[in-house]
């Protein structure tokens, strides 16, 4: 593995242990009386369920319901985008990438420019990105896509972030 990439993983590695311990640091005291947070530094989390599955499921298969319809987790995702894109006609795509950071998903990002994901290989691209030309998002200086890999373990980060931006998410069962 190339040195700067190494330096570049443990410094995002001490950012986020950074922001864990402000969080946690934030988060006391903002507990409800079932002891399950509910308020972030980003506002309050408007939800009909926790966030943390219930541990006797074999899998997580929460929906959320955004602008009246119900979406699994990555229909979640692009609708919110979609919707941020619409309302943000003017927007770039660094200015978009700034906005759904890339740590909120991991390694491929919220969001893409086209030309980098299809540097993936067709399957893949076309199985990791809303990539059907009817869901490719055209900004004024180039087409990008959403990202379709979103679980238990990055979908709350992105709920964060959509809820600071304004959008009422609630999760449902």
């Amino acid at each position: 593995m190339d040195a700067e990439i190494i330096v570049e993983l443990f410094s995002r590695i001490k950012a986020l242990e950074r922001d864990v311990a402000e969080l946690k640091q934030k988060l006391s005291g903002t507990e409800s009386a079932s002891g399950i947070p509910d308020e972030t530094p980003y506002g309050k989390i408007v939800s009909s369920k926790p966030l943390i599955p219930d541990p006797e499921r074999k899998r997580d298969t929460t929906r959320y319901s955004f602008d009246g319809v119900v979406h699994s987790k990555k229909g979640l995702v692009y609708a919110v985008v979609r919707r941020y894109v619409a309302e943000h006609p003017e927007i770039t795509r660094a200015e978009l990438k700034r906005v759904f950071d890339r740590s909120l998903q991991g390694s491929l990002g919220v969001v893409e420019n086209v030309e980098i994901a299809k540097q993936r290989g067709d399957a893949e691209y076309r199985v990791r990105f809303f990539a059907d030309e009817k869901e490719i998002l055209h900004l004024v200086d180039g087409d990008m896509v959403v990202c379709t890999q979103w679980g238990i373990l990055n979908i709350p980060r992105f709920l964060i972030v959509a809820e600071r931006l304004g959008y009422q998410i609630n999760a449902i069962l």
